[in-house]
């Protein structure tokens, strides 16, 4: 069984660099399908950035799947932290979330959680973010819908830099419906083997960032995804491989590698392994 593969992108122009054709979003989808990608990924900072019957307008027109909402804008562009110190932005955070959640449970997309939990890793903090992500996790849940939590590098955030790190604040949670994204990029700076971490991630692993080490498209810098592939293949991984990356050397060009590569990852895999993964 393939991999499916998609790009991430945003509707309106943005300051957060690793995404293809921000404010050109007709753009990204048509590229998208014409190089046989099977969805897109959008960044939104809230719901009313993006008018819900275009979005699906434009889905269905090229035949695509809304995979994932990216939510950290909300804290780069507003300030909004799940960990805030003050209750009402806590509640402003949330709110931000669950808005994002309900956008999102129309197309079956869960929204990831990146650097909205802030930059707080004082114990406080992270209470406070447990108690926040449960909130939108059980909101979550109530539609059918995961919610998706991002570990992210030391250099952006000193909260969750780990996949051991984020299953133990997963552990905490006890909520079924809360899943990690694994990110290549990341994993490349805080794994000490990024196959081991993948193997951690288990069942768990809900979603996975396809990038290289200069967070390039995969296959541009020197992440070793020949493990990556393998130890994907051993959890059974089922999901999608999202390029969320620079446009270097351009938005088509990085769209177009990130495709390519990662059908060879695909194509790396056996027909016996594949028929012995499904059984």
């Amino acid at each position: 069984m393939s991999w499916r593969t998609s790009i991430a992108t945003a509707a309106v122009r943005t300051g957060f660099g690793p995404l293809l054709y921000t404010g050109r979003l007709a753009e990204a989808a048509r590229v998208a399908a014409e190089l046989g990608h099977e969805g897109i990924e959008v960044s939104l900072r809230a719901p009313e950035e993006l008018d819900r019957a275009k979005l699906e307008s434009l889905l269905n027109k090229h035949d695509l799947k809304l995979v994932a909402i990216g939510s950290g804008r909300g804290f780069l562009e507003d300030g909004l932290s799940l960990a805030d110190a003050d209750k009402d932005g806590r509640k402003r955070a949330v709110r931000r979330v669950t808005d994002l959640i309900d956008y999102g449970a129309h197309f079956g997309a869960p929204v990831i959680i990146g650097l909205l939990r802030g930059r707080d890793a004082s114990a406080e903090a992270r209470k406070r973010l447990a108690e926040t992500m449960c909130a939108c996790a059980d909101h979550a849940a109530a539609l059918g819908q995961d919610v998706l939590v991002e570990p992210i590098n030391r250099y952006e955030t000193p909260v969750l830099c780990t996949t051991g790190d984020s299953l133990s604040f997963l552990a905490g949670m006890q909520r079924d419906n809360v899943k990690l994204l694994l990110d290549a990029f990341h994993m490349n700076i805080e794994e000490v083997s990024i196959a081991a971490a993948i193997r951690q991630a288990g069942d768990l692993l809900g979603h996975f960032h396809a990038a290289d080490s200069n967070r390039r498209a995969p296959g541009m810098g020197h992440v070793d995804y020949e493990e990556i592939t393998t130890a994907l293949h051993d959890v059974r991984y089922r999901g999608w491989l999202s390029a969320e990356v620079l446009p270097l050397p351009d938005d088509y060009s990085a769209a177009r590698q990130a495709r390519e590569f990662c059908l060879s990852l695909s194509n790396h895999v056996s027909d016996d392994d594949r028929e012995g993964a499904e059984q």
